[in-house]
């Protein structure tokens, strides 16, 4: 968490706290918003955090008027730094020669949710790396 926030200073990206309706967090250019109410957990905010640093540092920013396509594209950018950041391919293969092979144990070994292991091991597959 902390080389999060120290990436955060560095490049100068505001993170605030406050209640919204329906999302966790979301990025504007230089801020971050996190949903108190909608993070119940140091992984959650992990890894909302981490997602969010993602859209800066990819620039994968969309407006709500942009398409579908653009969205998904945008998100999707902003989860493979965020996976590539947290849960890297080598101690991906260094859990798995320690045994580690279900979903769980790796959400566990790593300090992440399944989904978020889930994505961690697609995108460093999509690259070629695991």
């Amino acid at each position: 968490m902390n080389g999060l926030l120290q990436i955060a200073n560095e490049e100068n990206i505001k993170i605030d706290f406050f209640p919204m309706k329906k999302v966790k967090a979301l990025s504007i250019p230089r801020s971050i918003a996190i949903n108190p109410n909608k993070i119940n957990t140091n992984r959650e905010l992990k890894e909302a955090l981490a997602h969010e640093l993602g859209h800066h540092m990819r620039n994968a920013f969309y407006t709500i008027h942009s398409s579908l396509e653009t969205k998904k594209r945008q998100e999707e950018r902003a989860t493979r730094w965020a996976v590539q950041t947290l849960v890297l391919a080598e101690e991906i293969k260094k859990a798995f020669k320690k045994g580690y092979v279900e979903l769980w144990q790796l959400a566990d070994y790593f300090d992440v949710s399944e989904e978020f292991m889930a994505d961690a091991i697609r995108v460093h597959r999509l690259k070629g790396k695991i």
